[in-house]
């Protein structure tokens, strides 16, 4: 006796198939995606008027970040303050009041360090930075809050 509703059906068996390994597919994809964090310090940081200041961000597991899109933006505005991707600095995006002011950390991208280097700081940098990054599996962030007096 055949499986009720035509389920012994030819192109049933093969939709579901195909259902099933699409769904074992994004599960895989997602399990990956969950491994990779991007941390930051976990409390506020504290610099002042004219100083330089780095921005602390890393991957967790460590994993070298040479080809992935590191992108640190002002939370409050979401636009750009840095943009690397794949090994090079893109700063057609960037907010024009951090023109020439920042620097991604290269020296530690190929152990997971995403840190940013903010040069003469103003009044106006004070308030949340998201360092996030993305590849072809995940996107990922961490919110970063300075202080400036």
């Amino acid at each position: 006796m055949g499986l009720p509703w035509g389920c012994g059906h030819p192109s049933f068996t093969g939709h579901a198939r195909g259902l099933l390994t699409s769904l074992v597919t994004l599960l895989l994809l997602q399990l990956g995606s969950a491994q990779l964090r991007v941390e930051g310090p976990g409390h506020p940081l504290t610099a002042t008027v004219g100083q330089d200041v780095m921005l602390p961000c890393h991957l967790s597991p460590q994993r070298d970040a040479h080809s992935l899109d590191v992108r640190w933006m002002r939370d409050e505005f979401s636009e750009t303050v840095h943009h690397y991707h794949n090994g090079e600095d893109l700063y057609g995006e960037q907010m024009g009041a951090y023109a020439g002011r920042t620097e991604l950390l290269r020296d530690g991208l190929s152990a997971g360090s995403l840190d940013l280097r903010i040069t003469g700081l103003r009044p106006s940098d004070d308030g949340l930075y998201v360092c996030t990054v993305e590849d072809a599996h995940a996107y990922k962030e961490a919110i970063v809050e300075l202080k400036v007096s």
